[in-house]
């Protein structure tokens, strides 16, 4: 491949995605594009797209690679299970605004989404060789609509949709969990088995595709084997209204009760607010629309992430500088996200409640996984696609030291080991580093079983529903 080829993925990734010309589409191949995805991409330092000094990344989460993949605390422990938790990969913003209506947004690359993907093999005659049917959904937003032109943004991705920056962000997160548990410790089989992974995910476009690219750089390379079938991949969902993901505030009622009650009690939130009056009415002003820091972060950070212009709205009244988004206002709204998730999944007084609530059913699901684990039951990667709701309130229950808004393809790992000597310890890694703790409960490099299930134990209602209901 060359350095002139590998310039111009870059550039296209860089600056929204794999959006080739169509000239250039039709002179590469797919088995060009699927080995550039999954071996060579993969190694290469990420884009960077840092707005802060510590190295944060709201645009991408680091990834566990073979360097960064710490080696077991005690020798010769062997690893039985893995947890494994992400939020899904970069996508265009959940809603449109006014000063949106000018961008593109595209989503339409079809070599971006599909498992059955192109074989490595070099016989093959067509990417989608054993193949029966190969569906790939494409939003397509007409420019002679009657409500487009005032109502959505150009291109073919629809608002929250899952874009292909953020497809091969799951495909290398994949793939270098590939070369870990597959390639180096021989935890998971080389070929795809079913029965040793278990795929869940909310019920969200994005969510399921995510997780459809992660088990494509897991295992879309089982294309290289001419008798392989496609694989097909069960994931597994909850109606929305059912679904423990995310904290389910519809579901259970007293969630709603008790962050009202945190919002309107926390003098830490109430400083927040104080301290910002000013600067959210100056967010407001610009993007036209009142939102909460969360909401201010949703709409100018993907703009940064995609190197597309910042927010400036024309007003002959007021200066230009006070008229635009600037990546210092960036920075300053995503401090304040910090301040206000910390605060909400971690530090006030009430949140031990919401999170028994809200992550209860989850911690169970842990508990019972690990228990499988030590069972020798058959399923070795239970794998969650979610959201940063589903992220932050893990970090909550964890007690992390880090509560900054998950990065996009955040992803959280948390390993059963067993060493020589028959004990079960459980290790938890984020973003490639072992889970640092605001209380050191337990060290996360290595904490025994028994006390990681005992912290479990400690958010599982015997009757959620019950206390749910209770005012």
């Amino acid at each position: 491949m060359t350095g002139a080829r590998f310039t111009t993925l870059m550039l296209c990734l860089i600056a929204g995605g794999l959006v080739l010309s169509a000239s250039r589409f039709r002179s590469s191949s797919h088995q060009d594009l699927i080995a550039l995805d999954l071996i060579d991409l993969v190694n290469q330092e990420q884009t960077n797209l840092s707005l802060n000094p510590e190295g944060y990344n709201y645009c991408q989460a680091p990834r566990p690679t073979l360097e960064t993949y710490p080696a077991p605390k005690v020798e010769g422990a062997t690893l039985l299970h893995s947890q494994l938790f992400i939020r899904h990969g970069d996508r265009a913003p959940i809603s449109v605004l006014p000063l949106d209506l000018d961008l593109t947004w595209e989503c339409s690359n079809s070599s971006a989404y599909s498992f059955t993907g192109p074989g490595l093999g070099s016989t093959e005659k067509s990417p989608y060789h054993y193949a029966n049917v190969v569906a790939h959904q494409v939003v397509t937003i007409p420019a002679g609509s009657p409500f487009a032109s005032r109502l959505m943004w150009k291109g073919s991705c629809a608002p929250g949709q899952l874009t292909p920056v953020g497809a091969l962000q799951h495909r290398k997160l994949g793939a270098a969990l590939r070369q870990i548990y597959v390639d180096k410790l021989n935890f998971l089989p080389e070929t795809y088995d079913p029965t040793t992974v278990h795929i869940r995910s909310t019920d969200v476009w994005r969510t399921k595709q995510s997780a459809e690219n992660l088990m494509a750089g897991l295992y879309g390379v089982q294309g290289k084997f001419a008798s392989s079938a496609p694989p097909v991949l069960q994931i597994h969902t909850l109606p929305v209204e059912v679904d423990y993901l995310t904290i389910n505030a519809g579901a259970c009622p007293r969630i709603a009760q008790l962050r009202a009650h945190i919002e309107k009690s926390s003098e830490v939130l109430k400083r927040l607010k104080d301290d910002n009056d000013d600067f959210s009415k100056q967010l407001t002003r610009i993007l036209g629309t009142e939102k909460p820091w969360s909401g201010f972060m949703d709409t100018v950070l993907p703009r940064i992430c995609h190197n597309k212009p910042l927010q400036c709205r024309v007003d002959g009244n007021v200066g230009s500088e006070n008229n635009c988004i600037t990546e210092s206002i960036a920075n300053r709204i995503l401090d304040n996200v910090a301040i206000q998730t910390t605060e909400m999944y971690r530090d006030a007084q009430g949140v031990f409640d919401v999170l028994r609530l809200g992550m209860g059913p989850l911690s169970s699901d842990i508990k019972e996984n690990l228990l499988a684990a030590k069972a020798d039951g058959k399923v070795r990667l239970s794998f969650y696609s979610g959201h940063d709701t589903t992220i932050l309130p893990l970090l909550g229950l964890f007690d992390a030291e880090d509560m900054r808004w998950p990065a996009y393809a955040s992803n959280i790992l948390v390993e059963l080991w067993k060493t020589l000597h028959g004990e079960y310890f459980v290790r938890v890694l984020y973003n490639q580093a072992v889970l640092a703790t605001k209380s050191n409960w337990c060290d996360l490099e290595w904490c025994p079983m028994d006390a990681f299930v005992a912290h479990l134990d400690r958010f599982i209602y015997q009757d959620s529903m019950a206390e749910c209901q209770r005012q």
